[in-house]
């Protein structure tokens, strides 16, 4: 590959992999070349906390990409290599093994990594991000069978909620005073609270930690209020961070992620984002944000590597959506719910486990969330997606 030749995809994400398919499918013929930070071939995640976490026998992870599919494609996959700078004057990419790889275009999809804490040895804690982390945490179970998460999130409560239904132990620590508040609101929120304390979760909200001492086995939780917890196992989940520090002083803009526009256009040229790292512009978004979903990383990359190589640039405007998985229950969400947004019940209640709410404030339609009604989900994100009014929203199903 000579300067100015190829596309160079860094990150062997699902964004990255998806980009990929998108510059085969648009037409591009040229070289295509994936970094992949780790030695393992590129493999579904959202397993790693809804589906392998309990269970016998060692965990089977499922490669995103087959040997023959990357064949098929003519997609060059270099796992174990990452980057460690950018040449944006040169078209050069640096590896951390110091060799330069010169690009023609560049997709940046190096994804995120879990924030985690440190131990007030400076030790860090463990976090459930990599298949390498969940082997870590399987083995540790196997020994422990009482456990402290620190923080509510969905992936504090995809664990809790598997290992409470395997016979652990579980505290769930965290400092807002119900379970995702801010994101689905008090009333769906105070049902998960609930659900989770009914299947013998020991919730604890509005606490602040602030130190953590010992080790495996023998760890103290303390909190600003003075009390402390006592646990064998600690698992931190209070969110991820972009990967971007390998483009610190590139010239690339970033902020909170590697700052993009609607196509995915970095402010360089020939530089591009896609996936948890890229803070794009959305119309659903209040403001230029990172969305941290599986399936906005495959949507968003497909239509990265598709604008590359047809040219016609298409802003990306698909919902954000996720899903969770709790306790035999599948929680969907599309959209973002705003601070303001106000809650409307379009079928069944929390009261009544089942459930549909819209999420929308001053006539405009922000988002959903569900638990059952899958049927009706299409139409919505449909509604979503051409940007109807939150009127129209809430009287969808009445006028049908």
């Amino acid at each position: 590959m000579t300067p100015h030749e190829g596309i160079l995809i860094v990150g062997g994400s699902a964004a990255g992999l998806s980009a990929a398919d998108g510059l085969r499918e648009g037409g591009y013929q040229g070289p295509v070349t994936v970094l992949n930070e780790e030695t393992r071939a590129p493999y579904d995640r959202p397993t790693v906390s809804k589906g392998l976490l309990v269970g016998e026998g060692a965990p089977e992870f499922m490669d995103l990409r087959s040997t023959e599919r990357l064949e098929e494609t003519n997609i060059t996959l270099r796992s174990g290599e990452t980057a460690a700078g950018l040449d944006i004057d040169r078209h050069y990419l640096i590896t951390m093994n110091g060799e330069p790889m010169p690009w023609e275009s560049i997709i940046i999809a190096t994804g995120a990594r879990a924030r985690t804490i440190r131990t007030t040895d400076g030790k860090p804690l463990p976090v459930l991000r990599t298949a390498s982390n969940l082997i870590a945490l399987r083995a540790a179970l196997t020994v422990h069978r009482r456990i402290a998460l620190v923080g509510a999130g969905f992936i504090g409560l995809e664990v809790a909620s598997g290992l409470a239904e395997s016979g652990v132990i579980v505290d769930v620590f965290d400092n807002k005073r119900l379970p995702l508040e801010p994101l689905i609101g008090p009333e769906i929120a105070g049902f998960l609270q609930e659900l989770h304390a009914s299947r013998g979760v020991n919730m604890h909200g509005n606490i602040t930690l602030s130190a953590i001492t010992g080790d495996e086995g023998e760890y103290v939780l303390h909190f600003s209020d003075g009390s402390s917890h006592q646990t064998p196992l600690v698992l931190v989940g209070i969110g991820v961070e972009p990967n971007v520090d390998w483009l610190v002083n590139s010239g690339v803009e970033l902020s909170d992620g590697v700052v993009t526009d609607e196509f995915g256009r970095t402010n360089v040229a020939n530089v591009w984002a896609a996936g948890d790292v890229a803070a794009l512009e959305h119309p659903l978004l209040e403001s230029r944000s990172r969305v941290e979903h599986w399936t906005h990383a495959i949507e968003h990359g497909r239509r990265v590597g598709l604008n590359i190589a047809r040219g016609d640039l298409v802003p990306f405007t698909t919902p954000p959506y996720f899903w969770s998985d709790q306790y035999g229950m599948r929680f969907h969400s599309y959209g973002r719910r705003r601070p303001e947004d106000d809650v409307v019940f379009v079928k069944g209640s929390p009261s009544q486990e089942n459930f549909l709410a819209l999420f929308g404030s001053h006539g405009e339609f922000h988002g959903l969330f569900s638990n059952g009604y899958e049927q009706l989900l299409r139409p919505y994100r449909k509604l979503l997606e051409r940007g109807a009014s939150f009127d129209e929203a809430c009287t969808h199903i009445t006028a049908r």
